[in-house]
């Protein structure tokens, strides 16, 4: 990867953030040995998202959300996006106004200071080279989304590194038809120039559009076998809106 100031802001700025973001996680821990846990998940979630927001505006990146009336009241959401680049999870931190936690590869939960943050935000890690793992994870990830903790998931299991999508892999939908909970389906349009495209971070626009949420509980049988393609063709069609409109 190349060096750039950009690169160097953006290292820089994650390094005191991971720092100081520790430190202000010891009022959750109060609230959890308190046994407030959900008001322990919404103090991090404020955190997260200020500290996502800051940093895509100190990286020079404009965000435009599109469909933010679409939300559900409820708590209990199965977000689907796809996944263009590193920063899908920033994005959806930063401009998605609930409590997430997201199901990601097992490797991240062996990174210093990052993996406290996962576990505190009820991330949950999946083992995608064993199947058996893979099972009891969307299981845990079922309970999270039944006890009111929305969570995220990338259908295609890798990231596009591009505007293209890749096919969504149908076992992802399992956490989604037994969550029986309302599925939004997520559309994120330009992440992959932040980062993948040059090698090194650079300002660009952003799209993040929520489409209408869907009530799996009201499904027929029928509509939930047909869940998975409505799901990937309802994102896939957010991709041809332009990045940002100037404003």
């Amino acid at each position: 990867m190349k060096i750039n100031i950009k690169n160097i802001l953006a290292l820089l700025y994650t390094f005191i953030s991971v720092m100081i973001s520790t430190v202000l996680m010891i009022p959750a821990l109060f609230m959890f040995l308190l046994g407030s846990k959900k008001s322990a998940f919404r103090y991090l979630s404020h955190i997260a998202t200020n500290y996502a927001q800051l940093f895509f505006f100190v990286m020079g990146v404009r965000v435009k959300v599109i469909g933010i009336e679409n939300l559900p009241d409820s708590d209990k959401i199965c977000f689907v996006s796809n996944h263009q680049g590193l920063m899908d999870i920033p994005l959806i931190t930063g401009y998605i106004p609930r409590t997430v936690g997201f199901i990601a590869k097992k490797e991240l939960g062996r990174v210093p200071i990052i993996n406290i943050w996962m576990r505190a935000m009820n991330c949950v890690l999946i083992d995608r080279s064993n199947p058996r793992s893979s099972i009891k994870t969307i299981e845990r990830s079922i309970r999270q989304i039944q006890n009111g903790h929305a969570m995220v998931i990338f259908p295609e299991g890798t990231r596009s590194l591009s505007p293209e999508m890749g096919k969504f892999k149908p076992g992802a939908f399992k956490l989604v038809s037994g969550a029986e909970s309302y599925t939004v389906p997520l559309t994120i349009n330009g992440t992959y120039k932040i980062l993948e495209e040059t090698g090194v971070i650079t300002p660009t626009r952003v799209t993040l559009k929520i489409h209408p949420a869907i009530d799996v509980n009201k499904l027929s049988s029928e509509e939930k076998v047909k869940l998975h393609k409505i799901t990937e063709e309802t994102i896939s069609s957010g991709l041809l809106i332009p990045p940002l409109s100037s404003r």
